[in-house]
């Protein structure tokens, strides 16, 4: 494995995650392997562990369950390892984090986005629901064939729309919106 590495990929990986000098190469390889055997190949296991050095430290089984959670909210086996693949930082992410996220993407029709587009997930589902409501109230349809104006860099859209991000979180609140949901979802 750390043959088919640059000396800056290790540069990387080790001041993102220094602990990596500590684990040992069999740890390295059995989590190679294990990877491998989950379905992960070779090559999309280095590109993970190089933008995610953070993998090493996490179980095999909690890896497998965080694939079997992404699972459960409805995406093939498939679309979660492209899901995985693109943005492996979600090993770090809590379940209530991804499903916030997902639950709000199903709401609005854009359920395919995680898989699409994974890198979005990154975005909080406060901004994008903020956004979203936004654009909806100002007659803009926001759909899966022009998602990225959810995405847009902050400074453009306050440029473009003369709202702050800060404005807009308190315009339109994500936690108001989730309590509400919850409230109508126990009529």
């Amino acid at each position: 494995m750390w043959h088919r590495l640059k000396k800056d990929d290790v540069l990387k990986m080790s001041k993102t995650l220094p602990q990596i000098y500590g684990y040992s190469i069999n740890s390295i390889n059995n989590k190679f392997s294990n990877m491998e055997d989950l379905g992960f190949k070779k090559e999309e296991i280095i590109t993970m562990t190089k933008s995610f050095p953070q993998i090493f430290g996490i179980t095999t089984n909690n890896i497998k369950q965080k694939i079997d959670y992404i699972s459960s909210l409805d995406y093939s086996r498939e679309d979660v390892f492209r899901i995985i693949k693109g943005l492996p930082t979600l090993f770090g992410l809590t379940n209530e984090n991804i499903k916030g996220k997902i639950d709000f993407y199903d709401s609005i029709g854009m359920h395919d986005l995680a898989f699409i587009d994974p890198p979005r997930l990154r975005q909080s589902a406060s901004l994008s629901y903020a956004r979203y409501m936004f654009y909806k109230e100002n007659g803009i349809i926001v759909d899966m064939d022009n998602y990225y104006e959810l995405f847009i860099n902050e400074k453009r859209f306050e440029q473009k729309y003369k709202l702050s991000k800060k404005q807009l979180l308190m315009e339109y609140n994500y936690d108001d919106y989730i309590s509400k949901k919850k409230g109508s979802d126990k009529l």
